[in-house]
């Protein structure tokens, strides 16, 4: 059924690294991203330690800790596992079969089929960065939310809590916060990462739980161990 046997949507720290973790298992995965150039990309330096044998752990170089190519060795990593699909969409809203998810909708238009769908969306579920007294409808700098996606997902009765994170200010960019919408406790899964209201969905890294870039990783790691599971 579908395309892939996994999608996942959203490329930071935990979709990346599950999605990494699959494919070098055989998995046929989807891994959606509004931008190609955000892949994986963080705000500071990762520092060490990392979870072994880690996509994080492989893409940190102390020699060169820039964050751009930190950014350009984890994709080429992703970019290089033939199971894995890496590509540029933005995810609108789900697809259903009766109570089962089997996509997503896009804004380019295509569907994305797939088995099981994952979440990984970060602080872009209704999402509001204010830098200073400006205010914008973006999950972080210069990357523009999902406000078509909460929706869909407030309509489907899935209940949120609002957060708020903080960007220092860096030599290169402006510090900022944005308060996004994370999934109310009682939506999810803590061991197995299902959302409990449709069959087939999970969530993945801020959407659900707040943490550094190596407790997303772990965290990756984990759904990606849990799939593998539940695929035999």
């Amino acid at each position: 059924m579908g395309a892939y046997q996994v999608l996942i949507v959203g490329a930071g720290f935990a979709g990346s690294e599950a999605a990494y973790r699959l494919a070098r298992e055989g998995v046929r995965v989807g891994l959606l991203t509004q931008s190609l150039d955000s892949v994986m990309m963080p705000f500071l330096p990762p520092k060490p330690p990392f979870p072994p044998g880690s996509l994080l752990e492989r893409a940190y170089d102390p020699a060169d800790p820039r964050l751009w190519t930190f950014h350009a060795r984890a994709k080429y990593l992703l970019e290089a596992e033939r199971n894995l699909h890496l590509f540029q969409a933005t995810a609108t809203g789900l697809l259903l079969e009766g109570s089962r998810v089997v996509g997503v909708s896009t804004w380019e238009g295509p569907p994305v089929e797939a088995e099981r769908v994952v979440l990984a969306v970060g602080s872009f579920l209704g999402a509001r960065l204010r830098i200073g007294e400006v205010e914008e409808e973006a999950g972080r700098l210069s990357e523009a939310s999902y406000p078509d996606l909460f929706q869909h997902l407030l309509a489907l009765g899935f209940r949120f809590l609002e957060r708020e994170g903080e960007v220092p200010e860096t030599p290169t960019t402006p510090g900022y916060r944005v308060r996004y919408h994370a999934f109310h406790p009682e939506e999810w899964e803590a061991a197995t990462f299902r959302l409990k209201r449709l069959e087939g969905l999970y969530g993945l890294g801020l959407c659900v739980r707040e943490g550094d870039y190596a407790l997303m990783s772990q965290e990756g790691l984990r759904l990606a161990e849990h799939l593998l599971h539940e695929l035999g």
